[in-house]
């Protein structure tokens, strides 16, 4: 089963008591111990994220305190247990992360030892762990390109995508002109703009700042008001009037059109961007899509406004579903195995009702550890449109077996849960689902109008 993040709320109360001893342990000073302790608790749920973060501690604790004779030692001990994970972990990948475990409490640094453990780590979907053993390996060697390189994809795969972006810029500045990290760049930056939806304040703001090194200059703010935008657009234009040649001034430009609603001339400084480069990258295409798009909606709404046949609106929202159906099927013929595609595909032949599609292209999209559980979710909405309600059910409790919390994915998986069993007419299953929402959102869709409705039903 893949490992699944978890903080102290989420784990045993057996856990908890052990964790709390660890701890006390760790504040008394006694290293060793706490080591033990800590280790003991990670190997038996490597999940928990409180236990890792002060295993890790308590070993950079013990790492300053060894000295040449300490260090050769800890290599000599470590041997049988790299050696043995490294057998383990192609079949019995857990084992071998306990093995790499072991190592690393003989020395932290150990990098047989950490990538024993990311290699295990993957083969169980568990990214954040990836994530942490590179971490610590670019910490002690960040010239090992290869290795940083390996970070960044783990980063992208965890869905880390400001980070992801830090280590695709530092590329791209050493390496400039290359249009290969200039386009894996573009990538990044579509990533961090996506993460919680929208560039952040602070370290994110860095990075809008240095997006690209050949920009002479390096001190945009992050603009927020109309007039920053129009100030922005002015600036980038006069720019380009003048001569320059930058493909990162067209890019900050577009993004300022778009901000400003204006997609027209977003699209059209986007395909400059394309005829410069030779190429159609992922992240530009999405982004005209995402203009043609909006400009489709925009169409819409004043069709609707002038009171427009009905039949020819629906002409237009067709033409756009058509329109971003090619753009996937181009993208999917390019890029085959990349799953962020297949997911989003997935989505988008739901949306246009083909669930039998839209089905297969779940199943595959599950595969990409950022999106499994809602693939997941949606190959049980996908059963149930096909009213094949116990393969839903499966499907939906497959999901909530790793959505330890009551966030917004666990909610809406319970909620189609809820209606499954509803259709199936188990009331009392459905009523369930829905109480479980009820206690935490009284106003989560239309739950508590069933909720009374049950009770009005069976007074």
């Amino acid at each position: 089963m893949d490992i699944v993040k978890k903080t102290l709320k989420d784990v045993s109360p057996a856990t908890k008591s052990a964790y709390n001893k660890a701890l006390a342990v760790l504040n008394q000073n006694n290293i060793d111990y706490a080591i033990t302790l800590f280790k003991e608790i990670v190997q038996f749920d490597p999940g928990f994220l409180d236990a890792r973060t002060k295993l890790r501690e308590a070993e950079r604790l013990h790492f300053a305190k060894m000295n040449a004779v300490a260090k050769a030692l800890a290599a000599v001990k470590s041997v049988g247990f790299i050696s043995k994970g490294n057998m383990l972990k192609a079949k019995k990948p857990k084992e071998a992360m306990d093995q790499a475990e072991e190592a690393l409490a003989l020395n932290l640094f150990n990098p047989a030892a950490l990538t024993l453990l990311a290699d295990s780590a993957k083969k169980l979907n568990a990214m954040f762990i990836c994530v942490e053993a590179y971490e610590i390996i670019v910490e002690k060697d960040d010239k090992n390109e290869a290795n940083v390189v390996k970070l960044g994809e783990y980063y992208k795969a965890d869905g880390q995508g400001i980070k992801y972006l830090s280590i695709r810029q530092k590329l791209a500045d050493k390496y400039p002109g290359d249009l290969e990290k200039l386009a894996l760049l573009r990538e990044a930056a579509a990533l961090a703009s996506m993460e919680k939806g929208k560039w952040g304040e602070g370290e994110k703001s860095d990075f809008t700042k240095n997006l690209n090194k050949g920009n002479k200059d390096q001190g945009d703010r992050i603009i927020r008001a109309d007039d920053d935008i129009r100030e922005m657009i002015e600036k980038y234009s006069k720019e380009i009037a003048e001569g320059s040649e930058s493909i990162d001034t067209r890019r900050r430009l577009a993004e300022l059109y778009v901000r400003a609603n204006e997609f027209e001339k977003a699209i059209e400084a986007y395909n400059w961007i394309v005829n410069k480069m030779g190429t159609l990258d992922p992240a530009i295409d999405k982004a005209i899509e995402k203009c043609n798009t909006a400009i489709s909606k925009r169409k819409v709404e004043q069709m609707i406004a002038e009171g427009r046949p009905q039949e020819e609106i629906d002409a237009e929202k067709k033409s756009n579903y058509d329109y971003r159906m090619e753009r996937f099927h181009e993208r999917i013929r390019l890029y085959p195995n990349d799953l962020q595609i297949r997911f989003e595909y997935a989505e988008l032949l739901w949306e246009g009702g083909a669930v039998d599609e839209a089905l297969e292209q779940f199943q595959i999209a599950q595969r990409n550890p950022q999106h499994r559980l809602i693939a997941i979710v949606y190959l049980g909405r996908c059963f149930a449109a096909k009213n094949q309600y116990d393969m839903a059910i499966e499907q939906f409790n497959r999901a909530l077996e790793d959505m330890p919390t009551m966030n917004l994915d666990k909610m809406f998986t319970l909620y189609h849960l809820g209606i499954t069993f509803d259709k199936m007419g188990k009331k009392k299953e459905a009523l369930d689902c829905f109480k479980q929402i009820y206690a935490v959102d009284i106003k989560y869709l239309d739950v508590a109008e069933r909720i009374n409705k049950y009770y009005e039903e069976n007074k």
